[in-house]
Order: structure tokens, then C-alpha cells, then sequence
């Protein structure tokens, strides 16, 4: 009986020998191929990088070549290329589209916030296309580089008109208050201002009787912004068929 029993001990220990060794070698083999396509797909991805990189390496040398060419050409004719860029800033500059910094006025115009209720004519106070049309326009006599209103910078093409209860400048809608930005001596464009019989009245007499604000300060460092309008001009046309 015992004897039985160690030969059915011995066989179960043979027979679970064999599944384990059968196991593991099943499992080293799969663990073998699996590391073999991952050392494929590995090695074709290397491959794959080194040739793009080899491809770029190429592009570069090919855009450098090109660089190399572009800057010969540039060298050659820098005298004339430098003739049409200082040209080419003087015209911008002519035309509003760089900004203007410098010593100037600053003018601000507001309307009269305490305007009397019973007075019929509220238009007394408040500040008026026609009225920023004169300072501007005393400004330009007076020698200004350079105006801005509310950060509207001003044209040749630009146009200072009522719009309702606000003033369009530039397709730009702007109420109260109005602040002028000019750069020029300063001093010529105080006298200018007060060589004007109606703007000189309108920043004094007028603004204090109607308790309009227009305040006028020299600055050593006005800043006019640049214009970011459109710049070209359209005019009407006859429509074919049109009556």
C-alpha cells in the first residue's frame, strides 16, 4: 500500500515536471518572438528617422544654398534697395501710417455734463463737429506733423463730421470728450490757436459761458498713433441699366 502510493507521488511529480517545463518554454519562446518583432519594428523606425533625417539634413544644405544666393543678389543691390526703403518710409511717414512722437498739445473738448434743463438749445453745450474742425484745422496752420482724435489718427482723406449724437471720424464713431493729439513746437501751435479769431473764442469766451471743457497742455512726449484705416478711395458709379 505504501509502496503504491510513493509510485503514484512519483508519477504526478514526473507529469507535473513536464507541464512546467513545457510552460516555460512556451513562454521563452513567445516572449522571444515577441521581442523579435518589436526589434523589427524598432529597427525599421530607425531606419526610417535616419533617412528623414538624412532628407532634412539635404533641405537645409539646399535652403542655405539658397540664403547664400538671395544675400549675393541683396549685396548687389543694396544701394539701390536702401535708395527705395528710406523713399518708401519717407512717403508712409507723408501719409500718416507710422507713428509720430515728439513734443506738441494735447487739447481736450468736452460737452457741459450740467447743462440747464429748461434752455431749449442743448446744442450750446455740446462740443460739435465744426468746433474740432477748427482746432484741427488752427493745428495744421500752426505747422503740426501730426493729429490724432480720441486715437483716430488724421489723413488727407480723413473727414471730421456729425453722426447723430457722435462725431465720425475715419468711419470711427467718438463722443465726448474729445481728445487732440498734435505734434509740433508748441509754441507755434498756441499762437496758431489764438491767430484764429473763432477758435480762440471757442476755447475761451464760448467754452466758459457754456461750461464747455477745453483744456490746452503742452507735452514734450505726444504720441500719435499710426492710421489703420483703408486707404483707398472709392467714387460712385453709373450701374448698366440703371436709371
Amino acid at each position: 500500500m505504501k509502496r503504491n502510493w510513493h509510485i503514484s507521488m512519483t508519477l504526478v511529480c514526473i507529469i507535473l515536471g513536464i507541464l512546467l517545463a513545457t510552460s516555460f518554454n512556451t513562454q521563452r519562446r513567445l516572449h522571444e518572438a515577441i521581442n523579435t518583432d518589436r526589434k523589427k519594428d524598432l529597427i525599421k523606425t530607425v531606419h526610417d528617422l535616419e533617412g528623414q533625417r538624412d532628407k532634412l539634413k539635404k533641405d537645409i544644405a539646399n535652403s542655405r544654398a539658397e540664403i547664400a544666393r538671395h544675400e549675393k543678389i541683396a549685396a548687389e543691390n543694396q544701394g539701390i534697395l536702401s535708395t527705395y526703403t528710406k523713399e518708401l518710409e519717407i512717403v508712409k511717414k507723408a501719409a500718416g501710417l507710422t507713428q509720430e512722437k515728439g513734443p506738441g498739445l494735447i487739447i481736450t473738448l468736452g460737452d457741459n455734463q450740467n447743462y440747464p434743463k429748461d434752455d431749449p438749445n442743448i446744442n450750446n453745450y455740446v462740443i460739435h463737429d465744426y468746433d474740432i474742425r477748427l482746432v484741427v484745422n488752427s493745428l495744421w496752420a500752426g505747422g503740426a506733423k501730426a493729429i490724432s482724435v480720441n486715437g483716430q489718427r488724421l489723413i488727407s482723406t480723413s473727414s471730421i463730421r456729425c453722426a447723430g449724437t457722435t462725431i465720425l471720424i475715419n468711419s470711427t464713431r467718438l463722443v465726448s470728450p474729445y481728445t487732440i493729439k498734435a505734434v509740433g513746437e508748441p509754441n507755434k501751435l498756441i499762437n496758431a490757436l489764438n491767430a484764429d479769431n473763432s477758435t480762440r473764442q471757442l476755447l475761451g469766451e464760448i467754452a466758459k459761458f457754456y461750461g464747455l471743457t477745453a483744456v490746452v497742455k503742452q507735452s514734450s512726449d505726444v504720441v500719435v498713433p499710426s492710421y489703420n484705416g483703408r486707404l483707398l478711395v472709392e467714387n460712385a458709379k453709373v450701374i448698366k441699366g440703371g436709371d
